[in-house]
């Protein structure tokens, strides 16, 4: 009997021993499965939080203009990129499009548990406003351009760079379509050619619509009214008059696109000796000198590996 009391109480004995280890078993599981959790949240987050301030250089960058230096679709810069205890960030920019951006914030760091790395990649979409559509013709009027037999109007073949800048409708020497109101050139600085002795870049309203000294200029040139031709206009880039431009004695000569509202009835001349070379990339970079940044949608990739 007492024998048997005594198997009994061992064999309680063990199994409250069981129980217990198993308990401690499982508790210490659990700190420990807690404590590995603690860990990767804490890295993603750390992860998340550097991609973040490189995406933040990626804007600044982009903010401060200097996507002009991606003069191409599918060009793209390394804005900055740092290095500290196994944590690595960069920054990039890249056009996606004549008017598109792409921002990445890119960081990795240690994953938090052993042999697990974090990777986080934040990315921003910027579109590009530009003020008015891409030209697709030399000329372009509201009422169709009259062009004498001595002007010339070149249209060159679209190979190399000029195929890339073209609209995917091509070009052609004279079109008919209603100057965009998005132009506000109450906002641009005026120039009077009369006080001009060099050439001129950017973007520029005239004083006045009489052009009596010859004009150098790269870039855009704006006319509030009627454009009257009496001295040498040379222009690289795109010409815009509200009302229709006249030959007077003077010559057009104009490397890009002419764009006129003929607000005032008539319709815009291209005299003898003059001549508009159409070419797409000069208009590409006159139009990204008014071109601004729409509004930016984000998203971020997060993972461990």
């Amino acid at each position: 009997m007492e024998n048997s009391r005594r198997g009994s109480a061992i064999l309680l004995a063990v199994v409250i021993s069981a129980i217990v280890g198993i308990s401690v078993l499982a508790l210490w599981s659990g700190a420990r499965t807690s404590a590995r959790t603690i860990a990767l949240e804490s890295a993603i987050a750390q992860t998340d939080a550097d991609a973040d301030s490189a995406l933040i250089h990626a804007m600044a960058f982009a903010d401060s203009g200097n996507w002009n230096r991606l003069p191409s679709p599918g060009d793209w810069q390394l804005v900055t990129a740092r290095s500290s205890r196994g944590r690595i960030w960069r920054a990039e920019i890249a056009r996606t499009a004549w008017l598109s951006l792409l921002l990445r914030g890119i960081a990795q760091g240690p994953g938090g548990v052993r042999g697990t790395r974090a990777r986080a990649d934040h990315r921003a979409l910027v579109p590009l406003v530009a003020p008015f559509d891409f030209p697709a013709a030399a000329l372009t009027g509201d009422r169709p351009w009259l062009v004498d037999a001595a002007a010339t109007l070149d249209i060159p073949v679209a190979v190399g760079r000029e195929h890339l800048c073209r609209a995917s409708a091509g070009a052609r020497g004279v079109a008919v379509a209603p100057l965009p109101p998005a132009i506000d050139s109450m906002r641009l600085p005026v120039v009077d050619p009369d006080t001009l002795r060099d050439s001129i870049v950017g973007v520029f309203r005239l004083r006045s619509g009489r052009l009596r000294t010859m004009l150098r200029a790269r870039g855009i040139v704006v006319v509030d009214t009627d454009l009257s031709v009496e001295a040498d206009l040379r222009l690289t880039g795109v010409l815009v008059a509200r009302g229709s431009v006249h030959p007077a004695g003077g010559h057009l000569d104009v490397t890009g696109a002419v764009l006129s509202g003929d607000v005032f009835g008539s319709a815009s001349t291209l005299g003898p000796g003059d001549r508009v070379r159409y070419d797409a990339c000069a208009i590409r970079r006159a139009v990204e000198l008014v071109t601004s940044r729409g509004p930016t949608a984000t998203w971020t990739i997060l993972n461990v590996f």
